[in-house]
């Protein structure tokens, strides 16, 4: 009984101590703010008190006592705005110490001028006769960052009524001078000749060399030593191979798409992983396999530690039975890619093949709608192209209607701060980690049908709109309505 009533005054005495302890209360419970900007947070003390603040990761702090027990600290972010790091230290007479940590929230975490984005790569380069300074501009006026330069092309540019080696080599030339001139880097698209690597591989502008489209497991050898080949000249630069999709069963030599997948990675070394669909139908429905296509590839790009890149179809391929691009069905495709964790989005094709009917430039150099479709869509992808520039996708879920082989949405998929997600219709939801920030992305599933999303907060958070405006976002239930193929982008830390 006295060793529980000792323990029970130890108790009352701790607890008593602790009570008597100066406190800091601030005006929010959580505050926001943006790169290279200024938040201020009201303070008031429990008593008279000296209040500094330690600041780091390039963020600035600035005091203004307003009285012996009130205040405020004014927080300016860096640009980028890094994770904050604020200490707040309060020193109360009697040598009381107090060390508060403020919630601080960065909302945008860029300016313009440091703002990244993602890659854009319209395939199809431009023939000779449209190879002009102004068109390649045109690539980089509809949005586009790269361009594709033919390694293995020959003009006669000596005019001499022959085509060598020499002609190649000025041929690479010519078209890498326009590329760098209009501010584009380009991918190199089957080289012949070990001195056009070699003319090349220290570059900046190279994004990658593509060696091969669409091959079969048999092919494996073949990859892998032409890969290694291009490495001994260029071992820095990424090697592009280009997969099928699970519809080319008999052409890939498994009936199992995960393998055709798995082994083609490890067997060829390649640097990054890339496969083509297009799955939009002519009717604007979506191929019941698109969803299983994308969770096998981001996957195992995650799981061999190598860049995922996808593909869209930007041209009308009417043998193909495909719907002409519009911006609704251009929308469902790339951010859907983009919310797989796609680093790049491949376009199919810029100039007409002889499989479209209808391309953004036709063979004779005619300029379409489609360029202006593109153009509009890009730069509205780049609005909010820094969500997902750099940034890895943790998981992929579904709500409403869950696609085959995908996984539906529980709340405990969910993360702090965000207590709840519905939709009246299918949508993808992506959780996206982009250095410290966090973001949630809902993408509607439906090229004809718009979808309401119920989002219940319970912490402060932005939503991030097509115009790439940050909306701020506090605890409570919102209802968002998504337009066709459009998504959601929600920043919860």
């Amino acid at each position: 009984m006295k060793r529980l009533l000792l323990l029970m005054g130890m108790l009352l005495y701790v607890t008593a101590g602790l009570s008597a302890k100066g406190t800091i209360k601030f005006d929010k419970e959580k505050y926001g703010v943006s790169a290279a900007g200024s938040v201020t947070l009201e303070y008031k003390l429990s008593g008279e008190g000296k209040v500094a603040v330690s600041a780091g990761g390039g963020w600035k702090a600035d005091v203004r006592a307003a009285g012996g027990n009130h205040g405020y600290i004014t927080l300016t972010a860096p640009d980028p705005a890094t994770r904050p790091d604020v200490k707040v230290l309060v020193t109360f007479p009697g040598g009381d110490d107090l060390v508060a940590v403020p919630k601080i929230m960065v909302a945008d975490p860029y300016t313009a001028a440091t703002r990244p984005t993602v890659d854009l790569l319209p395939f199809g380069g431009l023939e000779r006769r449209n190879t002009t300074l102004e068109d390649y501009r045109k690539v980089k006026d509809a949005g586009f960052t790269m361009i594709t330069l033919e390694g293995g092309e020959k003009y006669d540019m000596n005019e001499d009524g022959k085509l060598d080696d020499e002609d190649m080599m000025a041929t690479l030339r010519f078209k890498l001078d326009l590329i760098k001139k209009a501010g584009l880097k380009y991918s190199l698209h089957h080289p012949q000749l070990a001195s056009v690597i070699e003319a090349v591989k220290d570059d900046p502008d190279l994004a990658m060399i593509h060696i091969f489209d669409e091959p079969g497991l048999w092919q494996i050898p073949w990859l892998k030593a032409r890969r290694d080949w291009i490495k001994s000249i260029a071992p820095n630069v990424p090697v592009h191979i280009n997969l099928h999709p699970e519809a080319s069963i008999r052409a890939m030599g498994t009936d199992s798409y995960h393998d055709y997948i798995n082994k083609m990675v490890e067997g060829t070394g390649m640097d990054i992983l890339s496969y083509d669909q297009y799955p939009i139908m002519d009717d604007n429905t979506i191929m019941n396999y698109w969803y299983k296509c994308l969770e096998v590839n981001s996957d195992a790009a995650r799981r061999h530690g190598i860049p995922f890149w996808a593909f869209t179809a930007s041209c009308y391929m009417q043998d193909e039975h495909r719907h002409i691009p519009d911006m609704a069905n251009m929308r469902l495709q790339v951010y859907t890619d983009f919310a797989y964790g796609a680093q790049t989005v491949q376009y199919f094709v810029y100039r007409a093949y002889t499989v479209s009917t209808l391309a953004p430039i036709m063979s004779d150099g005619t300029y379409t709608e489609l360029y202006d479709l593109l153009k509009e869509f890009n730069a509205e992808m780049h609005r909010r192209g820094f969500v997902f520039a750099g940034g890895k996708v943790s998981k992929t879920r579904f709500t409403h209607l869950t696609p085959w082989c995908c996984l539906p949405l529980i709340p405990a998929d969910l993360p702090e701060g965000i207590a709840s997600v519905d939709t009246d219709k299918t949508a993808l939801v992506s959780f996206v980690e982009n250095g410290d920030n966090r973001y949630l992305v809902l993408v509607n599933g439906s090229c004809f049908d718009k979808v309401t999303a119920d989002v219940e907060f319970t912490s402060l958070a932005y939503t991030i709109d097509r115009t790439g405006t940050f909306t701020e976002q506090q605890p409570g239930k919102r209802s968002f309505t998504l337009d066709e193929g459009d998504m959601l982008v929600i920043k919860y830390r």
